[in-house]
Parts: structure tokens; sequence; C-alpha cells
């Protein structure tokens, strides 16, 4: 999606502070630090080449946003935070994934233990 970023242009996330290293400590590392390729001026042509809503009528019903050099995909929300979901975009170019998920999709996952962001 986009251009590509040379090795220069990829800011590197921030470390883990004592918080997050204790909510997130399981993850593995290349999770951690791997920051997202993914450039905010990709998402309008990603969101009409793979609309992400079951309903179309429903696509202007959320914000699409490129992940922040801090942000990581197993962050999850704060108890008083804005409601979000990282996700892999191949969640949506591959598996054709659509939001919102089936009683079925929400099953499966939730037998196998595993958060969406965790699904590629």
């Amino acid at each position: 999606m986009g251009k590509k970023k040379s090795c220069q242009d990829v800011k590197v996330p921030r470390p883990l502070d004592a918080v997050e290293t204790r909510l997130y400590g399981w993850v593995e590392e290349a999770v951690l630090t791997q920051p997202s390729l993914v450039e905010s001026d990709s998402l309008p042509e990603f969101r009409r080449n793979f609309p992400l809503m079951e309903d179309s009528g429903a696509e202007g019903d959320y914000v699409l946003e490129a992940a922040g050099p801090s942000d990581r995909v197993p962050f999850r929300v704060g108890e008083d935070g804005p409601h979000f979901l990282w996700v892999y975009q191949e969640l949506f170019t591959h598996l054709r994934m659509r939001l919102p998920f089936s009683d079925f999709q929400r099953d499966v996952m939730a037998r196998c233990r595993v958060a969406v962001s965790r699904c590629i």
C-alpha cells in the first residue's frame, strides 16, 4: 500500500514502559518493534478497494487510521480510552473478513483464544 518507506523514514517504536511490559511482555519482540509500513495517504485507496463493513451503507461509521510510531497491534483500549481496534490489513485483504464479525467468527476466535489482532 502506498510507497515503500526507506530505512531513514522508519521510526522505531519507543520501548515499553513498566505497565506495558506487564501487560504485553508475552508478545514476541518482533511484533513490538516492527513499525507500521502503512502510510496515512494510502488509506483512502485501501478503503475503496477493501470495504471493511458488511453493510456498505455503514462504511462511513468508523475512522480508519494508520498506526503511529508508538502504536502496537497487541495494545488494548484503556478503561477510559476511546474504542479502537488495531488489525493487520491482511485480515481484510486476504481473509476477506468484514465488520461487524459474525457470531461464528467471534465464536471461533473466542474458542481459539485469539484476539482479532493476532489472526494473521
